[in-house]
């Protein structure tokens, strides 16, 4: 649109009395103008306001009735359930990840996601790692919030199943325990996600911890038997990996009183904190035990006679694994009876020391009912250190009289 005025404007001309007469009369029309595109912009919106309606309406109409047809559908409830329950990992617990399931079930469709959240099997087996503490504080304070905002979600999505827990730590600031004081003002991510599944434990069934010794002391040995009625199988473990014996952290690895639970026949722990009688464990009725770790972390305390004197009361046994350190101080008496396994199928030794006397002293002691079920027997150690006597000489004979 033309105008005398258009070299005027945006500058500091002040016009006549006579020009602003004029500018009046030059905006009449355009202003009348102005006043009717808005007006058809208004009708025009209506018309597409009421389209997109009709559009929303339609699709929902064609995406319901295209649900009905779906082979989701034509699948009872049930069996479509059992079969995202196959599609779980069978070797770990299921991660936070949107890349396998359960996640990734409930990303492909509605139905599908409804149908997810609605089965608490899918949600039951949970692996947990503590963020790493290298991220910068304010993003690794937001990811440990998510995460343990994540980790709730996703136990009250598992209803009143059995539970599959592993957590895994950071390498840890704190490899012994710190002043209460510190521990008022700052919760580190571990034990801040082991007290949020504290409140879970009536329904642990199997749990694999890793954490700061002096952490799961703090969290988990406040439980009693009577607060694990389902556990069956627990391994725990820490990630110092410079402990030892004669560590003060290492001096009261427990009590850890729900080793008493009454379903527990599954035991793992790490080595160099292991000491039979801190732990009261219900012997007679483990089928797996596993007492093991690096060669460091092996100490002189898990000895040969220590560990005879352990299985001796695993006569259950199907699974044993275990680390041994017979140092060159070690007295290995000969007169320990010969301990009888009926089921033991599978029989791992690890020797940090004189594997040759170690492996022939213990297999010398240890009867397996029928060897034939066996399952390849591991032996490791130093292979310099020989064997004084054939490896099986007597492995596998029948109980003295």
């Amino acid at each position: 649109m033309s105008s005398p005025f258009t070299s005027k404007l945006d500058t500091n001309y002040c016009p006549t009395d006579a020009e602003v007469l004029e500018i009046k009369s030059l905006l009449v029309e355009p202003t009348r103008r102005l006043k009717n595109l808005d007006d058809e912009i208004a009708d025009l919106q209506k018309a597409i306001d009421k389209l997109q309606e009709e559009r929303d309406s339609v699709e929902s109409f064609v995406d319901g009735h295209k649900a009905l047809i779906s082979p989701a559908r034509q699948l009872p409830l049930d069996l479509i359930q059992e079969i995202f329950v196959a599609c779980l990992p069978t070797h770990r617990n299921c991660v936070m990840s949107a890349s396998e399931a359960p996640v990734l079930l409930g990303r492909i469709c509605s139905l599908w996601r409804a149908i997810s959240l609605s089965t608490p099997r899918l949600w039951s087996k949970l692996h947990v790692v503590e963020p790493a503490i290298w991220f910068h504080p304010p993003l690794l304070e937001n990811k440990l919030a998510q995460r343990l905002e994540t980790t709730k979600t996703w136990l009250e999505r598992s209803g009143q199943c059995p539970l599959l827990i592993s957590l895994e730590c950071s390498v840890h600031n704190f490899d012994q325990s710190p002043p209460e004081e510190s521990l008022s003002s700052i919760i580190p991510g571990a034990m801040q996600i082991l007290q949020a599944l504290v409140p879970f434990s009536r329904r642990w069934q199997h749990i694999h911890f890793s954490a700061p010794l002096w952490m799961l002391r703090r969290t988990i040995s406040q439980l009693h038997e009577a607060d694990v009625p389902l556990l069956e199988s627990i391994a725990i473990y820490h990630n110092n990996f410079r402990a030892h014996f004669d560590d003060p952290e290492m001096q009261s690895p427990g009590p850890f009183e729900i080793l008493r639970g009454a379903r527990i026949s599954s035991f793992s722990f790490a080595g160099n904190i292991f000491v039979p009688t801190r732990f009261p464990v219900r012997w007679q009725q483990l089928t797996s035990l596993t007492i093991d770790g690096p060669p460091w972390n092996v100490g002189p305390e898990l000895n040969s006679e220590a560990i005879l004197r352990t299985i001796a009361g695993c006569l259950e046994l199907r699974f044993c694994r275990l680390g041994i350190n017979d140092g060159e101080n070690t007295e290995i008496h000969s007169q320990h009876p010969i301990i009888e396994f009926p089921f033991l199928h599978t029989l791992e030794l690890h020797c940090v020391e004189n594997m040759g006397p170690t492996i022939s002293f213990l297999l010398e002691r240890i009867f397996i009912a029928q060897i034939t079920q066996l399952h390849h027997p591991r032996l490791h150690g130093n292979p310099i250190s020989g064997f004084p006597r054939p490896l099986l000489c007597s492995f596998g004979q029948p109980r003295n009289p």
